[in-house]
């Protein structure tokens, strides 16, 4: 939440909210992102970004190389690298990534650019473990009975039910 109220006589500048980093589109960084803010990105970065408890967005002239951890990612511009959200990846019509997903929430929009493999878990921290999940994914009963077991057998009325396919 803004920590200042807009007024007419503020300069774009002053209404930017405080908690809010911005990386410019001059900018050129190779290395670790890490910190405890929300972060807009418009520049080039390679390396490494760690933001677990915070949300980015890659701005549209945003050029990323990097693995990234974060809360929420959106993507107007690009991406190379892998991702692991703990809430949401959203991919605009004008993103691209290059890599896999590893988050709850995916949403990709129509005209957005994607190569890669995805995979959904409710908490992308809790994923399960690749030889357990090859057990589990051979049909959909299978994953729903395991999930049944793990969870002490109690449903999660809040969870989404999918149609069989």
């Amino acid at each position: 939440m803004p920590t200042h109220q807009a007024n007419e006589n503020d300069t774009p500048e002053e209404v930017i909210p405080r908690n809010i980093a911005r990386f410019g589109p001059s900018l050129f960084l190779k290395g670790e992102l890490s910190g405890s803010e929300d972060i807009v990105i418009e520049g080039h970065f390679q390396g490494k970004i760690d933001l677990r408890n915070n949300n980015i967005l890659v701005g549209e002239t945003g050029k990323i190389k990097a693995d990234i951890w974060a809360n929420n990612i959106t993507i107007k511009g690009s991406v190379e690298g892998n991702i692991h959200a703990a809430n949401k990846v959203f991919i605009s019509t004008k993103g691209q990534l290059k890599g896999d997903i590893n988050a709850p929430t995916i949403s990709i929009m129509d005209g957005a650019r994607f190569r890669g493999s995805v995979k959904m878990a409710e908490e992308a921290k809790q994923s399960l473990p690749s030889e357990k999940e090859r057990e589990l994914f051979p049909s959909q009963q299978d994953t729903e009975a395991e999930q049944s077991e793990t969870e002490g057998g109690t449903e999660d009325e809040d969870s989404p039910k999918f149609p069989d396919v």
